[in-house]
């Protein structure tokens, strides 16, 4: 495992043995550091080829809404471009960061929710 990014806010690891990265993200976030951070993992995302994320929400708190309308528009076609395959998204269970994921989340096959780890990881090795 290779540890990428690190900040108070966000851990981001790319475990090469499964070809997938794991973003885990802490805290509160508004518009700006969503954008700002998500056009960074865009730029990991490419740099390493890979076609598989698990996205760790389980440790953020409260609504990020406004941000979920550039992440289901633009921030999804973009990773859907560079190749993304698979997005494993682990639900926060702070009901106002939920209700933002569930905003942000494109209707594609591509994309699963999971309130558990485990499953997720699952899932994403799964080809």
């Amino acid at each position: 495992m290779e540890v990428l990014l690190k900040r108070k806010s966000i851990i981001v690891e790319y475990h090469p043995e499964g070809n997938y990265f794991y973003f885990n993200w802490i805290g509160y976030h508004n518009k700006d550091s969503i954008i700002a951070t998500g056009k960074e993992l865009l730029q990991e995302f490419v740099a390493k080829d890979s076609s598989k994320i698990i996205n760790d929400n389980t440790m953020v708190k409260g609504p990020w809404q406004q941000a979920a309308e550039w992440t289901a528009s633009e921030w999804f076609p973009a990773m859907e471009k560079a190749g993304l395959k698979k997005f494993a998204w682990i639900f926060s269970k702070d009901i106002f960061a939920e209700l933002s994921a569930q905003k942000a989340m494109p209707d594609a096959g591509y994309v699963k929710s999971f309130d558990n780890p485990e499953l997720a990881k699952e899932w994403i090795l799964k080809d």
